[in-house]
């Protein structure tokens, strides 16, 4: 029987709302947001007119994974970069890189050994502009105490439900299966929503697991005594995010400046969120609560950690939407040791980190 399970979560995240912040120092901008924003144009002019830039979410948009988009949004962090970014969802990354290849959306955040397969595989010609998530996969696999998940061995035979049928989705459990020395078809996988609610269809048995985000997992974890959760990152090293372009949009120079802005925009953002721990995310929960409904942050201590969560793997790298290229050629290695990419290929061809801040 063919499952699908999706709600509001799936609607595009358009935001026209202009909130300024100048950039005067990280704290004086936490207290900005605090009492409520900055200050209107002083010249009374027109403001510069903004570029419209689309980037596609390909897990629902209404997670805190998105937080360095989300906050960039409501700080108005994109447009002192001249940017009006539209949050559009697209089932996938797969389906969000041919948008990307038809010039319709900026950027999407793929998974890194999903990158290299549309690359190595598919010949696509896109590349790799900086990481956001580090240190391995935040996805996780959830299952039933009844029949845990909890081991590559539990998964051959098993029926996984997930976001999409590729990405970096496939590729986490590609590698698990590698990692048990099973062959990866021998999990069969069903489209389903990723929220905590489908949690249900594993406690009847309809899914032996369902893979989703860090913080729903972490959701399930405090309010859900019968989940188990898996950690993929015990069993591979691959699983960065990263914002890719089309070899075509990074060629272009106004969208060379987009992009430079874009990431700009998300690595103060990132900051932004990191120097609100101490306060336990007060400002930046406050912010997003104001512009969109997400469920992890009705609960204070699981919204900590949740953000707690996403911040480490964002500052688990070197510099923020910096690339590792050690990281990146050791995903490359994991993936062509179980045959997810052909071997012998030069992975950092595939990668330009010419319009992060630094310029690295």
């Amino acid at each position: 029987m063919s499952t699908s399970i999706r709600g509001d979560h799936d609607r595009a995240l358009v935001r026209s709302r202009r909130v300024r912040i100048t950039a005067v120092g990280l704290s004086t901008a936490l207290a900005l947001v605090a009492c409520g924003g900055g200050d209107e144009d002083s010249s009374g002019g027109e403001a510069e007119a903004l570029q419209p830039v689309t980037f596609l979410t390909n897990v629902p948009t209404e997670s805190l994974t998105w937080t360095p988009e989300l906050i960039a949004l409501t700080n108005g962090y994109f447009e002192e970069e001249g940017l009006d970014v539209t949050l559009q969802n697209v089932q996938g990354s797969p389906a969000g890189i041919q948008v990307v290849l038809a010039d319709d959306a900026l950027l999407v955040r793929p998974g890194d050994v999903d990158t290299m397969q549309a690359i190595a595989e598919q010949d696509a010609p896109i590349v790799s502009i900086g990481t956001v998530q580090h240190g391995g996969p935040t996805l996780r696999v959830v299952s039933s105490r009844t029949n845990p998940l909890d081991d590559p061995a539990d998964f051959a035979g098993k029926l996984v439900g997930v976001g999409s049928t590729g990405g970096a989705t496939k590729a986490a459990l590609d590698l698990i299966m590698a990692a048990a020395g099973e062959d990866p078809e021998d999990l069969e996988r069903q489209v389903v929503g990723l929220s905590p609610g489908v949690f249900e269809l594993v406690r009847s048995g309809q899914l032996d697991g369902y893979v989703v985000s860090g913080d729903t997992a972490l959701n399930l974890q405090m309010n859900e005594p019968d989940a188990v959760i898996f950690d993929p990152g015990t069993v591979m090293t691959a699983g960065s995010t990263n914002y890719v372009t089309s070899e075509e949009q990074a060629a272009d120079p106004e969208k060379q400046e987009q992009l430079r802005g874009y990431l700009r925009a998300i690595t103060k953002a990132m900051e932004f969120v990191a120097a609100d721990a101490d306060d336990d995310y007060a400002a930046t929960i406050e912010a997003i609560s104001a512009e969109y409904d997400i469920a992890t942050l009705d609960d204070p201590e699981l919204a900590v950690a949740a953000l707690d969560f996403y911040v480490d793997s964002w500052t688990a790298g070197e510099g923020l939407v910096t690339t590792d290229p050690g990281a990146w050629q050791a995903a490359y290695d994991e993936a062509a040791a179980v045959g997810l990419v052909p071997a012998g290929l030069d992975p950092s061809e595939w990668l330009n980190q010419e319009f992060t801040p630094d310029g690295s």
